[in-house]
């Protein structure tokens, strides 16, 4: 049997598994925008520190998996290090069903644990079975849905909204980490790092086919001070929350910078929520018609090699809440 070995991906094999994989993680982008999008991401500081692209390659030359590393920063149970989180796994049509993607993550984790990372993630689209043969635990994955109230919110009680400027990504990133102090699990996001989501996202929806879709960052002032952020997906008749931060950390001003942007979202013709929001926040959304139900995709997962194992222990699982811009 040959030798197989994990190794970092040339230009050459990344342009080759995207003219695969781009159908199944391509968002409806074509093939040109799909690579295009993700060199612009890897251009930018955070990613060229902490992404790497790796390749699951026989003695051939022949590139049996593939896979990315991201490594940030993570709180764990209190305990503070780098993580690395493995996304994009992926395997050619031409071998499948041989086992070489289950080989390549025994690899990389025995990098891992080398490296002595606090621990491991990765987000399932496949269910919670296959990866936890792996030892790894499934987080809580609850999706929230509803309608968005009729009756609007009253304006003009000291609450605005102004579209986001690089220049207010120190004010984002002192609210997220204020709004995640209390989670048992958290990605701790430096200035770089909410670059990174600021260009990824930027980049993604600038190549949208659809101009309806608009995705909006929001910096929420009260009386002229910052007071938080939403960031938002709006389009198809739906107001998709991604992330909701407070610079005080309150859910209940969470829930309200909320709902006077859900009044606002109602306004322009929007009629459908969705997100992925822990309970507190929900609780403090009075008046809002919400149904929660596990997810199917993107269910996080973790390996931890120091401090607490998972899955975490009943009553516990709010405050496990990963936000759906953590995802990798």
């Amino acid at each position: 049997m040959s030798t197989v070995n994990l190794v970092l991906a040339t230009r050459a094999e990344v342009d080759a598994i995207s003219r695969e994989s781009h159908l199944l993680w391509g968002a409806g982008l074509s093939l040109d925008a799909y690579r295009q999008l993700w060199e612009e991401v890897g251009r930018c500081s955070w990613a060229q520190k902490h992404a790497r692209y790796y390749v699951w390659r026989d003695a051939d030359g022949q590139v049996l998996s593939s896979m990315k590393i991201y490594r940030p920063r993570i709180r764990v149970m209190g305990h503070e290090g780098s993580c690395s989180v493995l996304g994009a796994i992926y395997t050619p049509r031409a071998f499948r069903r041989r086992g070489h993607a289950a080989d390549m993550v025994l690899a990389s984790l025995g990098a891992i644990r080398r490296r002595e990372d606090l621990a491991a993630i990765l987000f399932s689209d496949i269910g919670t079975q296959y990866y936890a043969k792996f030892g790894f635990g499934a987080l809580p994955a609850i999706e929230n849905m509803g309608r968005l109230p009729v009756r609007p919110v009253v304006p003009g009680h000291g609450l605005e909204f102004r579209p986001a400027r690089a220049i207010d990504l120190g004010r984002f990133q002192a609210a997220h980490a204020i709004s995640s102090a209390r989670r048992s699990i958290a990605v701790l996001r430096d200035i770089e790092h909410w670059e990174f989501l600021w260009i990824r996202t930027r980049s993604f929806f600038s190549r949208v086919r659809d101009p309806s879709v608009q995705n909006s960052w929001s910096a929420a002032y009260r009386d002229g001070d910052f007071i938080g952020y939403v960031i938002t997906v709006a389009g198809r008749g739906e107001w998709n929350v991604r992330e909701v931060g407070s610079i005080d950390g309150d859910p209940a001003t969470m829930a309200e910078i909320l709902r006077q942007a859900g009044s606002m979202a109602y306004r322009e013709g929007l009629r459908r929520f969705y997100g992925w929001l822990p309970a507190e926040i929900l609780d403090c959304l009075d008046g809002w018609t919400i149904r929660s139900r596990p997810r199917r995709r993107a269910v996080p997962m973790v390996q931890s090699y120091q401090g607490s194992p998972y899955p975490l222990e009943p009553g516990t699982s709010d405050t496990a809440h990963i936000p759906f811009q953590d995802q990798f």
